[in-house]
């Protein structure tokens, strides 16, 4: 696993051990306030409770002829006797819920239940109860602020009863809502203000009857504005968890998907290579045979040609020779550049490093190219400076090549002025090696700027090209290939028009110095 692979698997691992105590913490926090975020509110009645003012009330008040009497001595508890003689007889106890309040009475709105505990003796089947609440204020005008009275019937039976009523289950008493001239969607009940609560009959059955109550209660939760709000926050804190651990979710299935693109792209591109290699070795081993074969019959047909120069021709035979010869040479030397391209790229291009004169090959070097330059009208000069060593250790085969190789160009794209080769001692000999610079230099048509690095590729040839003929682009591809492998460098400067100079530095073996020390240790 790469560097930057296990970098991102460390970084997600942190994240996902990050996300995960996260969620637990939001998690947590939001439990906790789950379980207390709702409040629980109750208010029970009883007869102890002596705060709250009571009161009886009949159809007597309106002209019936029903009877109540509430019981001095046990205070919830009342009889009556309901006696026909008007359309709706009743009776009934009530609570008075303003007491010491002005006129406001107590909130309710946070209550859902109502349990009634109470025992009963009596001809009828079912009770009443009544809540009388403030009207809403939309029709506070239309009712004169008179209480309404919101009701829900109940079957009792006789002895003790226990009776469980929902509050959302009081409704507007429909002769109330009538004679205000109102209809059921313009009363809301309300339960903020609450100013009388009451137990009456909802049947007519004549006969006495006796309600004693142990306890009217009123239960409900609510939530207060700090409890929302904090609600409000422990889901967003569990939201953010969520997110976090879907996000984290998110980029393991894209570190997983690009692992395995990233394992594809490498089978696949490891085949490629392979396949390349494969190819290229195919490549380089049909080169070597097919150069070999034939450079041979090439070989032969030179050295015929050769044999028949030296023979008695006309003028016009011995042209057919030379131009047969020329041809040979010419396509010798490309079969030549084309198996070294070949060596170079399967990694079998092999030095073989011996003792050599410096100052004979230069010579050698001096003798075939000035006659060439001179035949130009060229200035040609080969100078080997006095400090360089005479005598060095290197592979003479492929230093030659390089130095023909820069020579040939330089005075193939010459016209006018010098060509010139000059070799120097960079540094003074370390243990048994010297570094020399070689420079060659010439006053031709020089190299664009854009062009400096086409100079060293397979094939390339730049300037003009009228003079491309009788090249194959390879020269200074191959020269650079030989030198990396000798340790060494080559750079050009070059001015359009003004000429070009190419430098070489290599290292090489110097003879003289170990033959001294072999000298000295016999």
């Amino acid at each position: 696993m790469s560097n930057a692979t296990l970098g991102g698997w460390l970084r997600y691992r942190n994240l996902k051990v990050e996300a995960a105590i996260f969620l637990l913490i939001a998690v947590t926090f939001a439990a906790m306030l789950g379980k207390s975020a709702l409040t629980r509110q109750a208010l029970t009645l009883t007869p102890q409770s002596g705060q709250l003012i009571s009161y009886a009330f009949s159809d007597a008040q309106s002209g019936g002829r029903s009877s109540v009497a509430a019981d001095p001595n046990g205070p919830l508890s009342w009889s009556c006797e309901i006696r026909p003689g008007v359309a709706y007889p009743y009776c009934g106890y009530g609570l008075q819920m303003t007491a010491g309040q002005g006129k406001r009475g107590l909130d309710f709105s946070h209550y859902q239940t109502l349990t009634l505990r109470l025992t009963y003796q009596g001809a009828g089947e079912r009770l009443k109860l009544l809540v009388k609440t403030a009207p809403p204020a939309a029709i506070g005008m239309r009712t004169g602020d008179q209480d309404m009275p919101l009701a829900v019937e109940f079957p009792v039976h006789k002895g003790d009863n226990l009776i469980q009523l929902p509050m959302a289950q009081l409704a507007p008493e429909q002769w109330w809502v009538a004679s205000h001239g109102l209809s059921a969607q313009d009363v809301v009940p309300a339960f903020d203000d609450v100013r009388a609560v009451q137990i009456a009959t909802a049947d007519a059955t004549p006969g006495p009857m006796t309600v004693s109550v142990s306890s009217i209660a009123f239960e409900g939760t609510y939530l207060s504005n700090e409890q929302y709000y904090l609600i409000i926050l422990g889901a967003w804190l569990v939201l953010t968890g969520v997110f976090l651990v879907t996000r984290l979710l998110g980029m393991r299935r894209e570190f997983e998907d690009r692992q395995r693109r990233q394992a594809e792209e490498a089978r696949v591109l490891s085949e490629a290579r392979a396949a390349a290699e494969a190819a290229n070795a195919a490549k380089s081993q049909f080169l070597s045979h097919m150069s070999h074969e034939l450079r041979t019959p090439l070989n032969g047909v030179i050295g015929y040609s050769y044999w028949l120069s030296r023979t008695g021709l006309d003028a016009k035979q011995r042209t057919a020779v030379d131009a047969i010869r020329s041809s040979g040479e010419h396509l010798l030397s490309v079969i030549t550049d084309i198996l070294d391209i070949a060596k170079i790229e399967a990694g079998r291009l092999d030095l073989q490093p011996t003792p050599f004169d410096l100052a004979a090959c230069l010579a050698e070097l001096d003798q075939m190219f000035r006659l060439r330059a001179e035949e130009k009208g060229l200035a040609f000069a080969v100078e080997l400076s006095a400090e360089a060593p005479r005598t060095i250790v290197a592979d003479p085969k492929r230093l030659r090549q390089v130095l023909i190789n820069l020579l040939g160009n330089a005075v193939k794209f010459t016209d006018r002025g010098a060509v010139s080769l000059a070799v120097t001692l960079v540094d003074a000999p370390v243990g048994e090696t010297a570094r020399l610079r070689f420079a060659v230099e010439d006053t031709g048509v020089g190299i664009a700027p854009d062009q400096l690095d086409a100079v060293f590729r397979p094939f390339e040839q730049v300037g003009e090209t009228s003079r491309h003929a009788g090249g194959t682009g390879l020269g200074l591809s191959i020269t650079r290939q030989i030198l990396e492998t000798m340790g060494g460098e080559i750079d050009v400067v070059s001015t359009p028009g003004l000429g070009s100079r190419f430098v070489v530095e290599v290292s090489v073996g110097v003879e003289a110095v170990r033959a001294r020390r072999e000298a000295e240790a016999g």
